[in-house]
């Protein structure tokens, strides 16, 4: 049993070290993206500036189109 532990043993502190040496050589690779910034990014959006519609805006805005279901002939969607 002694010799099982003793293989068990050296076959993990070998595959520590593998594992360790792969991840100091990955991290040493160039991706090419740029460095992250200091600053943790949030998923939340500005806060919409009220002067962006002005009158012209809201009179010349087009509607958003509809989006459509696969499901139906034509590809048109129903109203509810």
């Amino acid at each position: 049993m002694r010799p099982l532990t003793a293989t068990l043993l050296t076959a993990a502190v070998a595959a520590t070290g593998i594992v360790a040496a792969l991840a100091v050589s990955a991290r040493g690779q160039d991706t090419g993206d740029p460095l992250a910034p200091d600053t943790p990014r949030t998923h939340r959006a500005d806060p919409p500036d009220p002067a962006y519609w002005t009158p012209e805006r809201v009179r010349d805005a087009r509607p958003a189109p509809m989006p459509t279901d696969p499901r139906a002939e034509g590809g048109r969607q129903s109203p509810p």
